[in-house]
């Protein structure tokens, strides 16, 4: 092979490279125009504020329930659960005038400190109390009842 066979080759690739990334961006556009979203079905992270480099607080609606969790590279812990029909009255009012107060309808979670409950852990991500609380939260809250 002499030099414009190596230049015709690699041509040949980068023209090849330009046609799939073309192909790419055109499935993703067209993925966002039909609706699809990544992520599990009926899981929808609603807003997300950083805190720190490494936490951050979400609000998720999921399963007809909105719930401010706040995520570290360690876990998610459940802050709190929006009230019923928050999520849609937000959405109706940043239509109407582009702006919500915040914390409006926020429901405690119990063992949180707003309810006024002493927690099981202490808040420290090291601590294993704190842990255990969260998964004591998760299955209260993924539990089947009959």
């Amino acid at each position: 092979m002499n030099g414009a066979d190596d230049l015709a080759v690699l041509a040949r690739v980068v023209a090849s490279l330009v046609v799939v990334v073309a192909l790419a961006v055109l499935a993703a556009r067209f993925a966002r125009r039909a609706g699809v979203r990544s992520g599990g079905a009926g899981l929808q992270v609603v807003e997300r504020t950083g805190l720190s480099r490494e936490a951050s607080v979400a609000v998720v609606e999921v399963a007809d329930r909105a719930l401010v969790v706040g995520v570290t590279p360690h876990g998610v812990t459940l802050l709190a659960e929006l009230e019923p029909g928050v999520l849609e009255a937000r959405r109706v009012r940043e239509a109407d005038a582009g702006s919500v107060p915040r914390r409006a309808g926020l429901r405690p979670v119990p063992g949180s400190l707003t309810t006024g409950e002493r927690p099981a852990g202490t808040g420290s991500v090291l601590d294993p109390r704190t842990w255990r609380q969260a998964v004591d939260a998760l299955r209260e809250l993924t539990v089947r009842r009959r």
